[in-house]
C-alpha cells in the first residue's frame, strides 16, 4: 500500500510545466505600444528557463521506463502489480505532458521577451562613427610601447 501511495505522490509532482512555468501575457502579440509591452513584462513576468521542462522531461522517461521494466521483473497480475505499472504510466505521461507545454510556454516567453527588446531598440544599427569624431592626437598605440612615432607621412 505504502509503494502504491509513493507512486502516486511521484506522479503528481511530475508536471512542473503545468504548474510553476508561466508563460507571456495573452495577446502581446497584438500590442504595438512598447511601454505597454514592458509595464506588461513587469507585471506579468514569464519563465524563460528550460530547468522546469527538462525535470519534466526525465522525469517522464524515468516513469515510461519504470513502467516497461516493472512490466518484465512483476510475476503474475495482482491488483499491485496493475496499480504500479499504471503509476509509472501516468508519472510517465504528466512528465512528458508537462514537458511539451512547459517547452511551449518557454519558447512563446524567449519569443515575447526578444519582440520586446527589439522594439525598445528600434531599428537603430551598431556604428562606429563616433570613433571618426575623436581628435586626433598624434599618437599611435603603438607610441609607449616602442617610443617609435608612427606617422602618417613615413
Amino acid at each position: 500500500m505504502k509503494k502504491t501511495l509513493l507512486l502516486a505522490l511521484i506522479a503528481f509532482l511530475s508536471g512542473c510545466g503545468f504548474a510553476f512555468v508561466k508563460g507571456p501575457p495573452s495577446g502581446w502579440q497584438e500590442i504595438q505600444d512598447v511601454d505597454a509591452l514592458g509595464t506588461r513584462a513587469l507585471i506579468q513576468p514569464c519563465t524563460s528557463s528550460r530547468t522546469l521542462v527538462w525535470v519534466d522531461a526525465i522525469v517522464g522517461v524515468g516513469g515510461v521506463a519504470s513502467m516497461f521494466e516493472y512490466e518484465l521483473t512483476a510475476q503474475g497480475g495482482s491488483v499491485d502489480e496493475i496499480l504500479g505499472k499504471l503509476g509509472y504510466g501516468v508519472m510517465g505521461l504528466a512528465g512528458g505532458v508537462g514537458a511539451v507545454i512547459g517547452l511551449t510556454k518557454t519558447n512563446d516567453c524567449r519569443a515575447f521577451n526578444a519582440h520586446l527588446l527589439q522594439e525598445r531598440r528600434g531599428d537603430e544599427q551598431a556604428s562606429h562613427e563616433w570613433l571618426e569624431e575623436l581628435p586626433d592626437l598624434g599618437v599611435t598605440g603603438l607610441d609607449p610601447v616602442f617610443r617609435v612615432p608612427m606617422d602618417k607621412d613615413h
